[in-house]
């Protein structure tokens, strides 16, 4: 649990804040298209930042084709959770009349990822270490 709350996490989680605004921007420019496509492709460009942004600043190490591979991998099986969570959110607004929630869904799908991202991040970055 310390873990968990440690500085790294902080900083993981300061980077969760702006990958969920870079998300946000280019889910609401794609919105009108698809919402399954302006999440996908919202998805990559956040995750390429996140990528980036978390090896710099909360792992402090260079990126790697092998830290990348494995993160690619990661991030497909986020983008399944992120898709599957982002058609349930689309459907619960749809059904209770709330379409205009539509544009904040990155929203509660970072809150229920990230979390689990932050581990998964862990396993690749803080294996390498060792």
């Amino acid at each position: 649990m310390k873990k968990l709350f440690s500085r790294s996490f902080l900083i993981f989680c300061i980077i969760g804040a702006l990958n969920t605004l870079v998300h946000l921007a280019v889910f609401n420019l794609l919105i009108e298209t698809n919402t399954l496509l302006a999440n996908s492709v919202a998805f990559i460009a956040a995750s390429l930042f996140s990528y980036w942004a978390n090896a710099t600043f909360t792992y402090k190490t260079e990126m790697e084709s092998k830290t990348f591979v494995f993160l690619l991998l990661t991030f497909f099986i986020k983008l399944l959770l992120s898709n599957a969570l982002t058609l349930g959110f689309e459907h619960l607004f749809f059904s209770i009349n709330q379409r205009a929630l539509i544009k904040f869904i990155p929203i509660p799908v970072t809150l229920i990822i990230l979390p689990l991202q932050f581990f998964a991040f862990n396993l690749i970055f803080l294996k390498k270490k060792t």
